[in-house]
């Protein structure tokens, strides 16, 4: 997860130095699942929140200051959905994939176009429709860039079955005043799926932020103004891009 700028300049500045975008990985909080890699390493338990940058375990339930809301679509493609992807683009006109195809093909960053393969604006994309219930073969994630209750920067990310409480969060935030002096707290929740238990986030407002984290938070938002965080998952194997709905 990285951050570009929309500016001329390229350049961004962090309090000391001028920056280049590629030089900054932001920390993207994870809700970590029974499949999760950290799990298996014993960095944590299914229901954690884990700092993927830092990987500090916040435990089963973050506080956090809301800053930034965001949508992005992310296109990955495993081998084993490559065969549905097909089916799809075959559908739409488009040219399939090839047996070696994986990884990041296709991202947008304002949810209109897409950048990769096939790189076509979304509303024509075939991977960008919803079949019944079952959610697009292009993921779209509903993002909040935050600050801990301890002043740290951070990102929440929501998608596939988290998706409705990240519409909830964009809710919270939009028509409640003073969103960004106000404390959430975001408590994983298990639920029964097709493949099994999942965690997912609950979150709900608290309280107001002390005068000291508003300052921070918006230190933070400053810094923010104009800049596009990428929230592409760091690896092909993220679970952000399974049933159960990462966060």
């Amino acid at each position: 997860m990285t951050l570009q700028t929309t500016g001329d300049s390229g350049l961004m500045s962090f309090g000391q130095t001028q920056l280049d975008p590629g030089d900054l990985i932001m920390p993207r909080v994870k809700l970590l699942q029974a499949q999760s890699t950290e799990v298996a390493d014993g960095e944590g338990k299914p229901g954690d929140f884990l700092n993927t940058l830092t990987t500090i375990n916040y435990g089963p339930t973050l506080r956090f200051v809301p800053i930034s809301p965001f949508k992005q679509r992310i296109f990955l493609v495993r081998s084993e959905k490559r065969a549905v992807v097909n089916a799809a683009l075959a559908e739409g006109g488009l040219e399939e994939l090839g047996p070696d195809a994986e990884g990041l093909r296709c991202r947008s960053y304002d949810m209109i176009h897409g950048t990769g393969s096939p790189g076509i604006a979304c509303e024509a994309c075939p991977l960008s429709k919803w079949d019944d219930l079952t959610p697009p073969l292009c993921t779209e994630t509903y993002n909040v860039a935050a600050a801990t209750d301890e002043g740290e920067l951070i990102v929440l990310s929501f998608s596939r079955s988290s998706a409705r409480v990240g519409k909830q969060l964009f809710s919270m935030i939009r028509m409640r005043p003073g969103a960004r002096q106000t404390i959430f707290e975001a408590a994983s929740k298990s639920e029964k799926g097709k493949l099994g238990n999942y965690s997912v986030p609950v979150i709900k407002p608290l309280e107001m932020a002390p005068p000291e984290l508003v300052r921070q938070v918006n230190t933070w938002a400053a810094q923010l103004q104009g800049v596009t965080i990428d929230v592409t998952p760091e690896e092909v194997g993220d679970d952000a891009d399974t049933e159960s709905g990462p966060f």
